[in-house]
């Protein structure tokens, strides 16, 4: 089971949206950013899903710091909406932390789970 830190603002619905639509299929854990980056650069978790105002300030700081700039994306940006192929491409990629606005949750988090419940296919 792949398994998911969230930080954040919103963590706590978008570890709920995640349930709804991928029940059971990973482990979730609300974490500060800095401990979620680091469990991700240390292999104890698999990917990173950071929120903020903007998607890439806050969202995404200590990932990049920590896992590094070429493994994270932001998904999801203030009037920017998240895009299903492109979500497949970064993951396809190697991303592993993702960053997105906290008004694109309920839009972008499903397409991202569904991008990688394929990866783990």
């Amino acid at each position: 089971m792949k398994k998911i830190g969230i930080a954040g603002l919103q963590r706590e619905n978008i570890r709920d949206i995640i349930e709804k639509y991928a029940p059971g299929e990973f482990a979730l854990f609300i974490l500060r950013d800095i401990d979620a980056a680091t469990r991700v650069k240390n292999g104890q978790l698999d990917y990173y899903i950071g929120a903020c105002n903007t998607g890439a300030g806050a969202a995404l700081s200590m990932a990049i710091a920590i896992i590094g700039f070429n493994r994270t994306c932001t998904i999801a940006k203030p009037g920017i909406q998240a895009r299903a192929e492109q979500i497949t491409d970064w993951v396809g990629q190697g991303k592993v932390a993702f960053g997105l606005s906290v008004e694109h949750v309920d839009h972008a988090i499903p397409l991202l789970i569904a991008a990688l419940r394929q990866e783990a296919v």
